[in-house]
Parts: structure tokens; sequence; C-alpha cells
């Protein structure tokens, strides 16, 4: 307990003469008139009266003159200011970012850690003034404005309440970049919301972080936030997880497939594990597995005779977050592609076109040029039935419904353009992060003759000579072209001769099946794609389908239009598990998988502390800091109700 006075020496001195005084009037002698009366009856009260106002006589107890002095006892406690050093949440306008990724799901506190933290977020709401402001932000990798600033408690407590854990993995730069631009706009929400506080310039605010850290350091200026990290979760805490899972064929026998996966031990001890791996729910096979402190380990797994299914890995360890204790691969279901190449002759496409991986993911058939003019042909460009059409030295008037590949030859329109023929040519630049030219290696191939291309907007460049663009790819509508402005063999009078090497090079057929692959739409490896959770996922589904339904995880299902778009592209990953593409027929085109697979997520030790830009901010387990509380007003109010107890008294003439 402290003390302030709020008096000068002076004022001090006329106050303490308030209750002498008070006293000294009930020591009043009364001047007193003789009255007849016709009876002794009122003696005693006389004698009694004259006895209390005696001025050396004792003074009796009486109620009036206790409560009296009581009222001026609490005004001058009041004057005094009393009041101790306590706790009470700082800040005006206050920030709430409640981290609801995966990690949050961890058990080593009380229910889960996104429980703790709604609940340290709802005590900081119970303990806000009236006038104060708060915004209420959830985030992952992504930021979810629960509520904008307001100082309605019951909103407040309501998007807190409402926020869901989620199987996403954490990046608090989207959260913050929302917090600072949210900070100080113009106005918040609702105009007629009398609850919303508008804000017309910059106000600094508080900003809470209620995460366990699992995030890498966002590079951005606070600027006039002041940042408070909550720690959420216990610094001991545990945990083994899957962090990788994928399943390839054996390139000698394509029955036979190996299935990889590596557990982490993110905890401070080591640990035994039992893994089981299920084909399509079945148990077919189950290892035991010891990880040392802080350490991987991998595991393979061989599976004889698998042409297409779904593996499930579930890690059988007690530890506190149990989405990383399971991992899902999967192998896609053979395709067939439907491929027509329309050539004069050219052995070396043809044999390009024919080997044994090739044949598997596709029918090539053969057509030559006359054929582009008849009805029969036309209807073909049109029925968008075939996946690509391959158009070597020739072009058709219209442009097919289909993914298309031109050697020596430009699409229909006026699109594209190539310059006159130059030579010899030799490649300066290859696009290799390009997925048709993946593993494709043209530096050391000789051209004799080739042109420069003109690619429309929105054309990628694949490669390069000294003349210019040599190959490119661009999108038509929902389709893709693809040019190779160079002819692969010269047709003279003395017969086909070849235009350049690159068909004796390695890296030949290997481009033809990358553009099966992307063109054509197919899959050549035998792992299904994996993602992780809410991260989008571009469908291989060839041009025949316009539209696909995708099955979910909890059996949910949703339908895609292809539109005026090259390829699908599903975006509602949220869960973990399969998600099947399926065709209008029931056909399973595409399977693929959602994993957490993020080593952030899994070491679920809280971070003592967060690196936001240039700034440190310690980590604080208890958000709110000392202040003085004062009692001043209560002393008032109970100086006022010991008033209103003594005027009571006074008028009911009541004493002790």
């Amino acid at each position: 307990m402290s003390w302030i006075p709020t008096l000068g020496w002076a004022g001090w001195l006329a106050i303490a003469l308030v209750p002498p005084l008070i006293i000294m009037l009930y020591f009043l002698k009364l001047r007193r008139q003789p009255v007849e009366v016709p009876s002794t009856y009122l003696w005693r009260r006389t004698i009694e009266d004259l006895h209390v106002n005696s001025i050396w006589q004792r003074l009796r107890k009486n109620l009036l003159l206790l409560l009296q002095l009581v009222a001026v006892a609490a005004m001058i406690l009041a004057l005094l200011r009393p009041g101790i050093r306590g706790s009470e949440s700082l800040g005006d306008r206050r920030i709430l970012l409640i981290d609801n990724s995966c990690s949050m799901q961890a058990t080593d506190v009380e229910s889960s850690r996104l429980a703790r933290a709604k609940k340290e977020a709802l005590e900081l709401i119970d303990g806000m003034e009236t006038n104060d402001a708060v915004m209420v932000i959830a985030f992952s990798d992504r930021a979810d404005i629960r509520q904008g600033f307001t100082s309605d408690k019951r909103r407040l407590r309501a998007a807190i309440q409402g926020i869901e854990p989620t199987f996403r993995t954490t990046d608090l730069n989207e959260a913050l970049r929302a917090a600072s631009g949210l900070a100080n706009p113009g106005r918040t929400s609702q105009m007629e919301d009398l609850n919303d506080i508008q804000v017309a310039e910059a106000l600094p605010a508080t900003l809470y972080i209620f995460s366990d850290g699992g995030f890498p350091p966002p590079q951005i200026d606070l600027g006039n936030l002041t940042a408070t990290y909550v720690p959420i979760g216990s610094p001991d805490a545990h945990n083994v997880g899957i962090v990788a899972f994928t399943v390839e064929r054996n390139a000698e026998n394509e029955t036979q497939v190996a299935a990889f996966a590596q557990v982490q031990n993110f905890g401070t001890e080591a640990a035994d594990a039992g893994l089981s791996l299920y084909l399509d729910d079945e148990l077919i096979d189950a290892r035991q597995v010891q990880i040392d402190a802080e350490s991987a380990s991998g595991v393979e797994f061989e599976i004889q005779n698998l042409e297409t299914g779904r593996l499930r890995l579930e890690l059988e360890y007690d530890d506190a977050l149990a989405a990383d204790n399971i991992a899902y691969a999967g192998l896609d279901p053979p395709k067939q592609l439907e491929v027509v190449l329309v050539t004069e002759g050219n052995a070396a496409l043809e044999a390009a076109l024919s080997t044994s991986r090739v044949t598997e993911l596709a029918a090539v058939r053969v057509a030559r040029p006359s054929e582009l003019e008849t009805p029969e042909f036309g209807q073909l460009l049109r029925s968008g039935t075939v996946d690509l059409f391959i158009f070597d030295g020739c072009a058709p008037a219209v442009a097919p419904e289909a993914n298309t590949l031109y050697i020596d030859a430009l699409p229909p329109g006026d699109q594209w353009g190539a310059g006159e023929p130059s030579g010899p040519l030799f490649i300066i630049d290859v696009n290799r992060s390009h997925p048709l030219m993946q593993y494709v290696d043209l530096g050391t191939v000789r051209i004799v003759e080739g042109r420069a291309l003109q690619m429309p907007g929105g054309g990628t460049e694949l490669a390069r000579t000294d003349a210019g663009i040599l190959m490119a790819v661009a999108p038509r509508d929902a389709y893709l072209d693809a040019v190779i402005a160079m002819p692969l063999i010269r047709r003279t009078e003395e017969g086909a001769v070849p235009n350049t090497d690159w068909p004796i090079k390695r890296g030949f057929p290997v481009f033809f099946f990358n553009a099966l692959q992307v063109l054509g739409g197919a899959t050549a490896t035998a792992a299904s794609k994996s993602v992780q959770p809410g991260n989008p996922v571009p469908l291989a589904v060839t041009t025949r389908y316009e539209s696909v339904e995708v099955l979910r995880p909890d059996g949910g299902a949703e339908r895609l239009e292809r539109g005026n778009s090259p390829q699908f592209i599903y975006s509602q990953t949220d869960l973990p598990g399969f998600y099947q593409v399926t065709g209008g027929e029931g056909r399973l085109l595409q399977l693929f998988a959602v994993n957490l697979f993020s080593d952030r997520e899994s070491n679920i030790r809280p971070a003592p502390e967060l690196q936001i830009g240039a700034e440190t901010v310690e980590g604080k387990v208890n958000q709110k800091e000392l202040v003085r509380v004062e009692y001043w007003r209560w002393l008032l109010i109970v100086a006022l109700i010991v008033l209103g107890i003594e005027w009571y008294a006074y008028n009911r003439r009541i004493a002790l």
C-alpha cells in the first residue's frame, strides 16, 4: 500500500480541524426557555437532555456522530490516494494475432496450444477498458481477419472463440502486413456501427502475438506497432514426426515400387517408434525404427506387383503432435494419351515417338499433310478427343482444339512470326527451368539453318541461338502451342538430308517424352503429386475434359470447369489425405496427396524470442504489466453511502 497526498500543509491543517469541530457540536449547550407543563412525565427526558449537553460530561455513544466521523475519515483517506501495485493490460489500441497453424494442435498444454492461446486472448479482452479498441487476426500461412477494431467485448469474444485449428504451415508476414495496414486505415469497417472505432490518422497500436514461434523470421518493418510475443507451449515439448514419404518405380521392373520415408526426432531423448504401411487401407508391412535425439532416420519399403494404389504410412509413438504421425503417397493410374503426328515422313521423329516409355503413355497415330484438307481430319481437329497434335513441316488452316507442337512451321493466325532462314546456328541459351527442357542438353547440337521466332504475348522462350529465339511455347485460349523454328531434315532434289545432329543426341527423345508429359498431360513418375496443406495443385488432365470432379478426404466433392484456362487448378487442399480427380464417366484421372512435411511445424518447442525485421521480441509469458491500482474512488463512494445512512438515522432519530 502506498499514498499520494493531494493537498499542501495548509489544506491538511484545515482538514484536520473538521473532526474536532464535529465533536464540539455535540457539546454545545442549548439556550432553553422556561415552559410550564401540566405533568412531571417529561422531567425524565429533560434531565437526560441536560446531561447530554453538559460540556464537561463524558460523551455518550451516538450513531449520528459515529457516522459523520466515518464519512469524514473516508474523505480524508480519498485525498491521500491510497493504492497498490497491481496488474492491468496496457494499450488503448491492440491487435491480437492468434496462431492457428498445425503445430498449435499440440497437446503439451491443457487441451491444446490453440485453446491456450484463445484463453490468454480472452483474458486480455476481459481486462480491456470501455474505450479500448481491439482487432483479432488468426494466421497460419495466410491471415484471416476475424474482427476489425471494435470495443464490443461480445463480438471480440465470439471472434476469438470461432478460431479453428488448421493443418497449414506458419508464415507471419501476411498477418503482419494485414495488421500494419489495418492499424491505421482511414476507417475500420461499418460506419453505422457505433462500437467500431473510426481512425482518421496513424495511431500507435500494441501487437500481441500468441504463437509457438514456428515460422521463418518475417522481414517487415513494424512501424508504429509495438510487438509483444506470448509464447504458447511447454519448453520441454517433444515430438517425432514423418517429414518425407514418396514412392518410386523400379526402372528395370515397373511392377516393383520402393517407398521411402524419413522420420525425425525433434526431442532431446532417443525414440523407439513403430511404422505401419498400408496399401488401400490394408496393412502390408511394419517396421520398428530407433531415432537418436534431434536426428532423422530413413526407412525403405519394397512393394511387389503394384501398378496403382494409395499408400498410407502411420507412425506409432506417443508424442504431443499427432498431425505429423501419418503420411500419404499415391501411385497415379496409368494414362493412355491420344497423339496425332502429321509428317511427310521423318524416321528420327517417328523413332522418338516409338520408345517403350512413350508407347506406355500414348497411342501415336501418323497422318500425312495431304489429310489436313479432308473433312474427316477437320472434324478430328475440332473434336477435342486428341491430347496432342505434332505438325512436322506443315500446319492446319485452323488451330485444333488441343495442345500442339510445330516443327519448322508456325501456328495458324498472325500471333506468331519468324524471320528468314539463316545458318549455321549455335545454341547460346536454354531455359532449363521449363518442364519441356528438363534433362535436355542442346549445348553441342549443330544446326545447318533455322529461323528466329517472334512470340505472342505471354510466350516463354525455351532455347535461343545466335540468330534469335529458336524454340518457344505460348498459351492459346485454353491450350498451349510450342514451336521449333528449324527443320529436322531438309528435302532436296537428292532426297532428305539432315538439318541438325540433334536426333542422334540423347536429349532428342527426352524432349519429345517431356512434350507428352507437359503438352499431352501425362505423368512419367510412379508417385502422385504431394503438396502441403493450403497449396494449389495444377491438375494434369487432358484437354478432352471440360470439367472434372475432385473427391476430398472428408468425402466431399467439388466440380471444376476448365473455361478458358489451359489447365485445372485446385486450391481447396486444407485437409491431409488423398484427393481423387475423376472425369465425367467416373474414371480416375489423377491422384494427389496433401501432407504436412514441415520441419518447422513438427519441431514444436516454442521459440524463446521472435526476430521481426531488425527487431528482437522477447517471449513474455504474462502479457500484463504492473500498474498502480488506486482506491480513492471507492473511498468516496463509501463516504457517500455513510452520509446517506447518517441522513436516514437523523430523520428517524435513531441512536445507540
